[in-house]
């Protein structure tokens, strides 16, 4: 079978990084209480115009250091080799290497999305009657995609926690409060 995936492993692992530091976040039961925070934001890159980004808080560049450490996308053969050439010819390293491999990997992640919802967004302009809100090869796409995702479909916790996620507060625009900002008023 083909695989159905269209991340590379690389891009997975650091999703799935963030994901869990997303759970870690927002776990009320954790037990380390932490100030840290997310928030997702739009952003606008000269290279891929406007995309969904991450940001945390307080310590945005050492978290998506970590993250891209624990994802295991830094190319250790690669960075071996330019750190005898920065040493050969007296090059400081940048500090925030890891940092800026989380944003590239991440700018590159978010373009795929961005490039296939605005196929179908297309497929679904030229294609829609007058008495239709989705046209139909878009729905035939929607089908297809179940039911292949549902041979691939891996059991996963949600972000938030159910009885937790029904319980969460709400920001004043509908989204749900992370632990962080609710600790943050109550103090």
């Amino acid at each position: 079978m083909r695989n159905l995936n269209p991340f590379t492993d690389r891009q997975i692992r650091l999703l799935e990084a963030v994901r869990e530091k997303i759970r870690a976040i927002n776990d009320p039961n954790s037990d380390i209480i932490t100030n840290e925070s997310y928030e997702f934001s739009i952003k606008h890159t000269k290279q891929f115009g406007k995309i969904p980004k991450i940001g945390f808080k307080p310590r945005s560049g050492q978290i998506k250091a970590e993250l891209a450490h624990n994802s295991d996308i830094l190319d250790k053969s690669r960075d071996e080799e330019i750190a005898r050439l920065r040493r050969q010819y007296g090059v400081t390293e940048a500090r925030n290497r890891e940092a800026r491999l989380f944003e590239s990997e991440w700018n590159n992640i978010m373009l795929k999305a961005k490039k296939a919802t605005f196929t179908l967004a297309l497929i679904n302009q030229l294609f829609t009657t007058n008495s239709q809100s989705i046209a139909d090869p878009v729905e035939i796409l929607q089908q297809i995609v179940m039911d292949e995702y549902a041979q691939v479909k891996v059991k996963r916790e949600p972000i938030i926690e159910g009885e937790a996620a029904d319980a969460a507060e709400k920001t004043e625009n509908g989204k749900i409060k992370s632990y962080a900002q609710e600790l943050a008023e109550l103090e």
